[in-house]
């Protein structure tokens, strides 16, 4: 889209069952304007588009949601019809895809592809981007897919159908309960080989930046240690010492070592049970292809419905809490598979945001503020990101340890009998003065 941007079209056109007029279209790079010889220029974001839809040569364009929202009508387009909803629809994709961090480098191609999953089926853009892929379907009652690329699984060429089979292996792209495909791309043709490159070079590129990492971090430990927790330290993917075996030692002494998160995650052992305290390791590149810089976190079970999180890189100011279940459904213990799916949502929403903590953790008002527009984009794109928030609790600024374990134990005591989701920890706000403060900047 980008080497056809600024794009004119000449057309007559409707606002929300308003006057006709003949206007020019023009397209950019951050949205569309509208503009008429006897009318106020009209406006909107890519993001804004909510539907649009072309019929008997008139493309619907609905702006909303909410009170607010706006349909436009443009007409008489003559062979630019199919162009005006080409660039509304990539356009909507590229920015909503930027608004959630995913970086697009220009010229990158949008493919229009027919596509089945399970008993879904239909066309749909296709974005390929360093971190998986994005599958848009035109349909806009159906919702799209931000698959990662560990998520992949198994990729084959079809020849039958001209198409391409992919295994799903994670969440963003669930396996299917019949062991059938997750998602299949039908009548590619002669580009079925190149979609299919294009998938396996993603997952196997997931998995040699997994490779990388643990042999940094435990070159020491045995091959079949570093093999399996290559397979299960996967793209951001939690593992306890139950699933990493021998491994675990190795990793959790690579990983947590030092300063000041070897004296924190004591702590939290202890607070969590000891020897018996629910934890886990996570473990993702920087950057993809960039194994050299990985970024590592850790996450502990804690009573009274929660589970802490302290991502272990330079820079990093704090414990971050957040709750595992909706405090008015917390009856004293959690149910099988929890605590477990909130460490793996948690994990899932650092991955997606790009190891921002700030979205998640800002106060209302700070995020409210002009500098945490990022932000609000993101967690508006990002749905795993808009969960953790939800579940955000607190965090607690490492200064000394004495009054870090001290606010940390006060938390944990208070939320023990928390019920209401709306309520906050009394002490939020001195411990968000305190990372304010060691952080040089108001808004994280």
């Amino acid at each position: 889209m980008t080497d056809q941007l600024p794009a004119r079209i000449r057309a007559i056109a409707r606002r929300s069952g308003g006057a006709s007029a003949e206007v020019q279209v023009t397209l950019d790079q951050n949205g569309v304007t509208v503009g008429a010889a006897t009318s106020a220029l009209w406006s909107a974001a890519y993001r804004d588009v909510a539907a649009v839809a072309i019929e008997g040569g008139v493309v619907t364009v609905d702006l909303g949601p909410g009170p607010g929202a706006e349909r436009w009508e443009f007409e008489r387009l003559g062979t630019m019809a199919g162009l005006l909803v080409r660039l509304l629809r990539d356009g909507r994709l590229r920015q909503r895809l930027a608004d959630g961090l995913v970086e697009t480098r220009p010229g990158t191609p949008v493919d229009l592809v027919e596509y089945a999953a399970g008993p879904e089926s239909g066309i749909a853009q296709l974005l390929y981007h360093e971190r998986g892929v994005a599958l848009a379907p035109v349909d806009e009652r159906r919702p799209w897919r931000r698959i990662r690329r560990a998520d992949i699984g198994s990729v084959a060429v079809e020849a039958s159908v001209g198409g391409v089979a992919v295994g799903g292996a994670g969440p963003s792209l669930a396996p299917a309960p019949d062991g059938a495909p997750a998602l299949r791309l039908l009548r590619l043709g002669a580009i079925a080989t190149e979609h299919a490159r294009r998938w396996t070079a993603l997952r196997d590129g997931a998995m040699a930046d997994a490779t990388a990492i643990v042999a940094g971090l435990a070159p020491d430990a045995s091959f079949g240690a570093r093999s399996l927790a290559s397979r299960v330290l996967l793209e951001g993917r939690a593992a306890s010492p139950a699933t990493l075996g021998e491994a675990w030692p190795v990793l959790e002494a690579a990983a947590l070592g030092v300063p000041p998160f070897d004296a924190s995650y004591r702590v939290l052992r202890a607070i969590g049970g000891g020897g018996e305290a629910p934890r886990w390791i996570a473990c993702a590149p920087e950057a993809p292809g960039s194994p050299d810089r990985p970024r590592l976190w850790f996450l502990v079970g804690l009573p009274g419905n929660l589970v802490a999180m302290e991502l272990v890189s330079e820079g990093a100011h704090a414990t971050y809490l957040f709750r595992v279940l909706p405090r008015a459904s917390f009856s004293g213990s959690l149910p099988a598979g929890a605590l477990e799916a909130a460490v793996a949502g948690i994990s899932e929403a650092l991955l997606d945001a790009r190891f921002l903590r700030e979205p998640m953790a800002l106060p209302a008002a700070q995020l409210a503020a002009p500098a945490a527009l990022r932000y609000r984009l993101a967690l508006a794109a990002l749905p795993s990101l808009a969960a953790a928030r939800w579940a955000f609790v607190a965090r607690v600024a490492h200064r000394d340890p004495v009054s870090w374990e001290g606010a940390l134990r006060d938390l944990v005591a208070w939320h023990s009998t928390a019920r209401d989701d709306r309520a906050e920890w009394p002490g939020r706000a001195a411990e968000e003065a305190q990372i304010s403060e060691a952080a040089g900047d108001p808004v994280g």
